[in-house]
């Protein structure tokens, strides 16, 4: 029986070391506001710390190559320099995916990683790179292969901030790219645990986008409308729901275009997003600016 993905990442998870944020020169700019009955947070460079300050690569190498197959049980066929050869194959699907996408009228598509893996390393397998073994498994792959190539942890004060949020009685909800290895890192860091799940707890679920499941990623309009009509079942309108990102374009401009109130957070250099070349995003005020998670209680 072939071993759970889950139970071969957890050695690897648990050897994450901390990250320290990197200062912006943003002033915060916030009040209270009443007005706020729920709140919706973006997760790369606002509620978790990432190296690339988003969901990509920050950097990577020959050894995160070998360290990702060999953790996720395939065999390496060529000395480690010559696996660099598999990077390119990956840009070339992810290329291609994007293509075919906005080909279909998607302007801002979102692509399932496991699935360009997949194809990817099926190519590295038939031109002699690698070998799967029986226990090989993609998911383990793609996960091992993020982390060591996009390092993550907790954005200060994410724990306390969103458990302050709960016991107030605001509804929780998240709108970002992501990809599935998303709430299983998530869910690590909020509470310990490891499983599979497309959810994070905590967070309601209807009040949860995820752009791998839409194939759709920020700013495209489809990300934030899909929220309206549950708002609207709770009794809520765009108006009254706080949404806190760090891209001035992605998150900023594209909330505020549904009538969302906005929060930017300006808590990490590696993910501040200001835009200033994007002409939708250059003349974008947020409601508030914020330079901690903890800054949070404040408005709300």
């Amino acid at each position: 029986m072939k071993t759970s993905f889950l139970k071969k990442l957890e050695p690897f998870i648990r050897q994450l070391q901390p990250m320290a944020v990197q200062p912006t020169p943003a002033v915060a700019d916030y009040r209270k506001d009443e007005s706020i009955k729920a709140v919706i947070f973006d997760i790369y460079g606002t509620l978790l710390i990432s190296a690339s300050g988003d969901i990509m690569q920050d950097s990577y190498d020959a050894s995160m190559f070998c360290q990702a197959l060999l953790g996720a049980d395939y065999n390496i066929k060529v000395t480690e320099e010559a696996l660099m050869a598999i990077h390119p194959m990956f840009e070339q699907q992810v290329l291609n995916g994007k293509q075919q996408a906005r080909d279909g009228g998607t302007p801002f598509p979102e692509l399932d990683l496991v699935d360009i893996w997949s194809k990817t390393l099926a190519r590295a397998e038939a031109e002699g790179l690698i070998a799967a073994t029986d226990e090989a498994d993609i998911k383990l792959f793609t996960i091992l292969f993020e982390l060591s190539s996009n390092r993550v942890w907790p954005m200060p004060g994410m724990k306390d901030t969103l458990a302050g949020l709960k016991e107030k009685g605001y509804p929780l909800g998240i709108v970002s790219n992501a990809q599935f290895y998303t709430p299983i890192i998530m869910n690590y860091f909020l509470h310990g645990q490891l499983k599979e799940t497309e959810w994070l707890d905590g967070f309601e679920k209807d009040l949860s986008v995820f752009s791998y499941k839409l194939l759709k990623g920020k700013p495209d309009p489809a990300i934030f409308a899909g929220l309206i009509a549950p708002l609207k079942q709770r009794g809520l309108a765009p108006h009254e729901v706080l949404y806190v990102g760090n891209d001035m374009l992605k998150d900023m401009y594209a909330a505020a275009q549904h009538g969302f109130k906005t929060c930017f957070f300006a808590g990490d250099q590696r993910a501040y997003r200001l835009r200033k070349n994007h002409p939708e995003a250059s003349g974008m005020k947020p409601d508030y600016t914020i330079t901690t998670l903890s800054q949070l209680n404040e408005i709300l």
